[in-house]
């Protein structure tokens, strides 16, 4: 950027000053970001991936503490529970706290995700599991055709995952007309029947019944995994993958438009004094003095 600055108008700006003008341009790019995703989809959800905020949060506040309330953090799947992490971090200190919340909680918390797509991920972008997801595409449909169950092998361990604690740590204590109250160690949860709602939020965020609406069903004698969103289940996986990829040309039957040429990028000056002798070869013999 320094050098930019000095070929392009000939300034001469100190490394500090351009240090503090790229993280206020990056600040102001971000927030732009955000208002043009909002402007131009605005019925998306737009999400951060925290990896990248812990990569430039925690480049100030480096211990192991913040980094584990950050991660806290964004794991909570309710407000109260947010709110009490970003305690913890206060009385630390109060300007990581600050810093924290520059970056928006409803792109990057649970406590504040929309719950139609029933995807709680936080540390890694939609994006990204696009790319992750077509690389096994075509051996997909028979992966699914596999299971051994009606549902995908991914929700089914977070479903006993919920299971194991829904039977050993969780109790009911009342049921009301439409759900129950149930306690799991010194909190208690709602858990409304109708709605399929609970007040921890884990069963609107994934999809899959936490431990509480587990417990709740069980107590109504009815069997939880049948509670598993649609989206995790063998038919709809199969309608997903029913399309196949289609064959594209090798790269020399692609048609050129000269409208869109890429241009080689310009010439940029390196800083430091330029370099006068060659590279040589790992084979080629260093000429000895006074030949």
């Amino acid at each position: 950027m320094k050098v930019e600055l000095k070929n392009t108008f000939n300034v001469n700006v100190s490394y500090g000053k351009c240090k503090r003008a790229k993280r206020l341009i990056l600040e102001i790019t971000q927030k732009g970001l955000i208002e043009t995703v909002q402007n131009v989809l605005p019925d998306s959800h737009h999400r951060f991936c925290v990896k990248h905020i812990e990569a430039n949060w925690c480049k100030r506040w480096r211990t192991d503490e913040f980094k584990k309330l950050l991660w806290w953090s964004a794991w909570s799947s309710y407000e109260e529970d947010f709110k009490d992490q970003l305690k913890s971090i206060g009385e630390l200190s109060k300007e990581a706290d600050e810093s924290l919340l520059m970056y928006p909680p409803r792109a990057w918390c649970r406590a504040y995700f929309d719950t139609m797509c029933k995807n709680q991920k936080v540390e890694n972008n939609f994006t990204e599991s696009v790319n992750a997801w077509l690389v096994e595409a075509r051996e997909r449909e028979k992966a699914v055709r596999s299971w051994a169950n009606d549902f995908s092998p991914h929700s089914l361990k977070i479903y006993n995952e919920y299971f194991k604690i829904g039977t050993t740590s969780c109790y009911v204590d009342i049921n009301g007309d439409n759900g129950y109250e149930v306690r799991e160690g010194t909190d208690k949860y709602t858990v409304n029947m109708v709605f399929k709602k609970c007040t921890c939020r884990g069963w609107d965020l994934t999809g899959i019944p936490c431990p509480h609406e587990i417990k709740a069903l069980q107590l109504k004698r009815l069997e939880p995994m049948n509670e598993i969103n649609w989206w995790y289940s063998k038919e709809a996986y199969l309608l997903t993958n029913k399309y196949k990829l289609q064959l594209v040309r090798g790269e020399k039957f692609w048609e050129l438009d000269p409208s869109q040429t890429m241009e080689p990028p310009e010439f940029v000056k390196m800083a430091g004094r330029p370099k006068i002798k060659r590279t040589r070869q790992k084979d080629e013999a260093i000429k000895r003095q006074g030949e």
